[in-house]
């Protein structure tokens, strides 16, 4: 039995079925059960080749944003200047908008109209300052050449008169009793 093929230690029976070429029903069984066994692998190696290729897809991301981040880095003295400057602009003309809008508030029925029809880049300074003279020229300008815009006049209402409407002072002290009333009522009949 040492001699025989199919005993040797070793072997299992699916090696020696292909050495000797016979095999039986139950051996080819195991054959498509190791098929089934096989179709999961080859699942396993897909996914696991396509976790590969993202990981390698996202290690080269992470380089090109390290890449983009080291040049933009290098450019940013220069923008810097720039980026200031636009900051600063931005803020000035948020400033006199504000400056506008405060000297216009007594002055004209709807302080936004003001912000619509002055123009707010020449009331800027020299050196990016208010030039407050310049706003309240722009205000009283606006309110001479459209008088319609003017707010209304700040005088006091116009009397009407008394109409007998409200509480009213009396004309005599209240009596202190009813007796006193009733007094009071006999003497003035």
């Amino acid at each position: 039995m040492a001699d025989d093929p199919q005993n040797t230690p070793g072997t299992s029976p699916e090696e020696n079925q292909g050495a000797t070429g016979t095999a039986t029903g139950t051996e080819h069984q195991g054959e498509a059960n190791k098929g089934a066994e096989g179709d999961q692998a080859n699942a396993v190696k897909t996914a696991e080749t396509a976790r590969a290729a993202a990981e390698k897809r996202a290690s080269e991301a992470e380089q090109e944003a390290a890449r983009l981040r080291r040049s933009n880095a290098a450019t940013k003295g220069t923008d810097l200047d720039a980026l200031r400057a636009e900051v600063r602009a931005e803020f000035t003309e948020a400033l006199v908008r504000a400056e506008l809008r405060a000297a216009a508030a007594g002055r004209l029925r709807d302080p936004a109209d003001a912000l619509a029809l002055v123009d707010v880049a020449a009331l800027v300074g020299e050196g990016g300052d208010i030039d407050t003279a310049a706003v309240a020229a722009a205000v009283d300008q606006l309110v001479t050449a459209k008088p319609y815009l003017a707010a209304e006049s700040t005088d006091p209402a116009p009397v009407w008169g008394d109409v007998g409407a409200g509480q009213r002072e009396p004309a005599e002290p209240e009596p202190a009793s009813p007796y006193e009333r009733l007094r009071r009522v006999k003497r003035n009949s």
